[in-house]
């Protein structure tokens, strides 16, 4: 097997229900505020996911933090990994509800980093194949998502899988690699 290749993401959420909406400058201070610093300081390629709810609200509080972000994704030092608005459990709501929440999601990473972002990350890890089309719909290259919960219903799956690229497919032959 070829050396394994890891990719940091970490997944940026202020409408997380534990953060209090007057916790959140606090969080972008202690927590979003050095994610970037060490990213800036080693040049550490890292994915930073976010909603579009997620940036808009780190803007009115700190628009300095959205600039920063900006400048790390157009050196290439970090990559934006894409969700839409809002973190929707995809596979229980409307399909018109999924391909909105993409829209609007790239809306605001248009808006505010004047780029969309080409591999999205599954919202709460709910995958269904379903929602294959809806990503690719909205521009999307790859998805992301862990691999344990999906391990842990086939356990027929070999272990050593876990290390590769997996192909996602939807309901009618469109496919993720």
């Amino acid at each position: 097997m070829a050396a394994l290749k890891l990719f940091s993401l970490f997944h940026l959420n202020l409408a997380f229900s534990s953060i209090e909406e007057e916790q959140r400058r606090q969080v972008m201070e202690r927590c979003y505020w050095p994610l970037l610093r060490l990213a800036r300081k080693y040049r550490l390629p890292i994915g930073i996911e976010a909603t579009g709810f997620t940036l808009e609200t780190a803007a009115a509080l700190d628009p300095a933090w959205i600039e920063e972000l900006r400048r790390l994704t157009n050196e290439g030092i970090c990559e934006l990994i894409g969700s839409g608005y809002c973190q929707v459990i995809g596979p229980l709501v409307p399909a018109e509800v999924n391909a909105a929440n993409l829209r609007l999601g790239h809306q605001v990473y248009e808006k505010l980093l004047s780029f969309r972002p080409t591999t999205a990350l599954i919202n709460e890890q709910a995958y269904s194949a379903g929602m294959i089309q809806h990503y690719l719909d909205a521009g999307y290259r790859a998805i992301v998502m862990e691999w344990n919960n999906p391990a842990y219903a086939h356990p027929e799956w070999d272990a050593q899988w876990r290390y590769l690229p997996q192909i996602a497919c939807g309901h009618h032959g469109e496919k993720f690699r």
